[in-house]
């Protein structure tokens, strides 16, 4: 679920995960930085490789910006759009197999609890074009520790859900997550996820 917030302006971050799906094991890294003060650039690239050695590359690009916010910072609404292609997948006359954009809305009703809510759709090469939905919920247990849950459709077939704790090792730099998320209805989905968050201080005038 995407929040409708980006990077601090003239910041870049970089995500990095392990995602272990019952079949095996995707390695993901996705660096986004704010140049111009209300637009996010992300590309994103994973790394999967099953249990039988199949192996596959996948790359993300994604654009991110905040359309407003109220005054006092209670809520904001964003977008978000981007496309994906999976290397070892065939993609037609396109270099992308996937394209997507979403409406996201965020609310933060105390300064303890965050809930994020996207809409949107997706063109998938050989799917068509299909729903996304997504709606999450952050609560600090402490200032540094954070519990989430969200469910979310990223995929034709049923929903997901996906529940986890972030912790803050340095605030503004580093934080630290780990998650267990399932398919509705079908319990040999299931994953684990372990990451990173790195935060660059100011890089820009």
């Amino acid at each position: 679920t995407d929040d409708a917030a980006v990077v601090a302006a003239g910041t870049c971050q970089v995500e990095a995960w392990v995602q272990s799906p019952h079949d095996g094991r995707e390695y993901w890294a996705q660096p986004a930085c704010n140049f111009t003060g209300n637009l996010e650039l992300a590309i994103g690239a994973a790394r999967a490789v099953a249990d039988d050695g199949e192996r596959s590359a996948t790359v993300q690009l994604q654009a991110k910006s905040v359309l407003f916010a109220s005054a006092d910072k209670a809520w904001s609404f964003g977008v978000v759009g981007g496309a994906a292609r999976d290397t070892g997948a065939p993609h037609g006359r396109s270099a992308f197999q996937t394209y997507f954009g979403k409406a996201l809305a965020s609310w933060y009703p105390r300064d303890d609890v965050e809930m994020d809510f996207d809409l949107g759709a997706a063109n998938g090469y050989g799917t068509g074009v299909f729903a996304l939905a997504s709606a999450a919920i952050q609560y600090a247990v402490v200032s540094n520790v954070q519990l989430m849950a969200e469910a979310f459709r990223d995929e034709p077939g049923r929903a997901k859900y996906q529940v986890g704790v972030r912790w803050t090792v340095v605030p503004d730099r580093l934080d630290a997550y780990v998650s267990y998320g399932n398919r509705f209805g079908n319990a040999s989905s299931q994953w684990t996820i372990v990451g990173i968050r790195l935060q660059s201080p100011r890089l820009l005038p």
